[in-house]
């Protein structure tokens, strides 16, 4: 067998092309590319009030989905939500439009955001269950939704 041997140029190119596929790759398989939530079991969280008497829960936001998707809390008691987004390349954002129990969520980030933590407050003050949501493009219909269970 005779071994190949390319010029260094062809060598470069090659090299280049393989440099800017991996660079696509990492640069677009986080913007649009991830988990369905509808393949995502539950995954839920119960809050329990801290000293100050605010239910606090972390939410991963993840594509496409929120972890956890059902969030259980108390009414009448303070709650803040910590939203870590997740994706870098990819916009998301939180909605729970729930007026009559006190809770109004429509927090954000952009496509590319540097500051991937946003917090909400807000007090229950009805029992029942309320569906929030990822209102980007298609989002929603991936299954990026979830429930906040109000006791």
């Amino acid at each position: 067998m005779i071994p190949v041997v390319r010029p260094a140029r062809a060598r470069a190119v090659v090299g280049l092309g393989a440099l800017v596929g991996l660079g696509a790759t990492l640069l677009f398989g986080g913007a649009g590319c991830g988990t369905s939530g509808a393949k995502i079991g539950v995954r839920e969280a119960t809050a329990h009030a801290d000293a100050e008497g605010v239910q606090r829960v972390e939410v991963n936001v993840h594509s496409f989905y929120f972890d956890p998707n059902r969030i259980t809390v108390e009414a009448g008691k303070p709650v803040e939500l910590t939203l870590h987004f997740k994706p870098v390349f990819t916009p998301h954002n939180m909605t729970c439009e729930a007026p009559e129990a006190g809770i109004q969520i429509d927090r954000s980030v952009g496509i590319i955001s540097f500051s991937h933590t946003k917090h909400v407050r807000f007090t229950p003050t009805k029992r029942g269950e309320y569906n929030f949501y990822c209102g980007v493009d298609s989002h929603m219909r991936k299954g990026m939704t979830g429930t906040i269970v109000v006791r």
